[in-house]
């Protein structure tokens, strides 16, 4: 590379359309591992450094995949088509290196959360892969302009064109929320339903329904017609109950649930697992109000099935709802907890695993079935 502090001016920074003649995207840029806007494309050194607080004697670095970064002086011009992730070294204490520049590291942002890659043109559907989006996530590029660019699975995506993108829920019509999953018109939602109907959304075995409303809970029979307006809560609870880590997937699961207000915790280590915090016992249930139950994440997960549940060591759990207590504990969330042999998905009453359609958001339900049915 050029050893010398970059001075070259690259262009003009009045632009308004991007390389593929759409309108101007904005533009993000990694500074310090700091979010730091930028006006365009092609900005001066030194408003990245003031925007993103870098000290005055320090130098603006370009990173790039190698040991061999370029540097700009204060009053360049920078191309963040070129790369937009950045760091600073004091002026005097940095040494630049000759030799071959790797490619430079590339910024993507989607709701103002960066990954970073090397790769500059992705498609819809990689750039959903990358942040961990399901394939039918409502995908926009940020632009200077009243009117977004939906960005559809196939579309191709070119970085030169802006890193920033943001997303919308789908406009989904009629929704309810069921064991704290949210469903649609796509589902099944209509504007009547029976309490069988609603149990149907989780289960197509005997349930229990309840509406959830200010705080009470309302009994539906299976044959009675609720009238949905939109936005209702119910629990289902099956009557059977027996005894018996791909991050990213796991985080789209938990989020299913922490939307409509569940409590979940996603613990990467030293055991993944996820904690359900707040489960709640049936009412006047003596021993206690609510639990929280540990999952560990299968190894080949979602290929290998959720199976078994952990209590809180010495929880009055133990015991009482299905399932043997055994001697394994682990650690996690800064508590032990106690392994139950509790197989919904063999065996155990719940429906045969399927990695398409099951995993950490639908096992709440088997969880909830669980605990409501412990034994006094």
């Amino acid at each position: 590379m050029d050893t010398q502090i970059h001075t070259q001016t690259v262009g003009s920074a009045e632009e308004t359309t991007t390389p593929h003649c759409q309108p101007a995207s904005k533009w993000l840029t990694r500074v310090n591992d700091q979010n730091v806007h930028a006006p365009s494309r092609r900005v001066k050194a030194q408003v990245l450094k003031d925007q993103g607080g870098v000290p005055a004697d320090h130098v603006l670095v370009r990173d790039h995949e190698s040991q061999h970064d370029v540097p700009f002086a204060d009053d360049a011009e920078v191309d963040l088509a070129q790369g937009n992730v950045f760091f600073s070294v004091r002026r005097c204490e940095y040494e630049a290196r000759g030799g071959c520049v790797g490619p430079a590291k590339l910024a993507l942002f989607i709701d103002d959360v960066a990954e970073i890659t090397t790769r500059p043109d992705q498609t819809g559907r990689t750039l959903r892969e990358l942040f961990g989006l399901s394939i039918s996530t409502r995908l926009f590029r940020d632009l200077e302009s009243p009117r977004d660019e939906v960005i559809a699975p196939n579309a191709p995506v070119h970085f030169a064109d802006g890193p920033a993108f943001y997303t919308r829920r789908a406009e989904t019509g009629l929704s309810i929320t069921v064991n704290k999953q949210t469903f649609t018109e796509t589902d099944g939602v209509k504007r009547e339903m029976t309490g069988r109907e609603i149990a149907n959304l989780i289960t197509d075995q005997p349930a229990e329904v309840k509406r959830l409303k200010g705080g009470a809970e309302i009994p539906v029979k299976l044959e009675e017609t609720v009238k949905i307006e939109g936005c209702e809560e119910f629990e289902v609870i099956r009557c059977n109950v027996k005894g018996g880590c791909e991050a990213s997937r796991i985080e789209r699961e938990v989020a299913k649930l922490r939307e409509n207000g569940a409590d979940i915790l996603f613990v990467s280590g030293p055991t993944p697992a996820v904690i359900y915090r707040g489960i709640k016992t049936r009412p006047g249930y003596l021993h206690l109000a609510q639990t929280d139950v540990l999952v560990p994440v299968p190894s080949a997960y979602p290929g290998s099935m959720l199976d078994g549940a952990y209590l809180p060591q010495g929880s009055p759990l133990l015991g009482r709802v299905e399932g043997n207590p055994q001697g394994t504990t682990i650690h996690a969330d800064g508590r032990a907890w106690q392994l139950v042999s509790y197989h919904p998905h063999n065996g155990g009453g719940g429906p045969a695993w399927n990695p398409s359609r099951h995993g950490f958001h639908s096992y709440y339900s088997e969880l909830l079935v669980w605990v409501q049915r412990a034994r006094e």
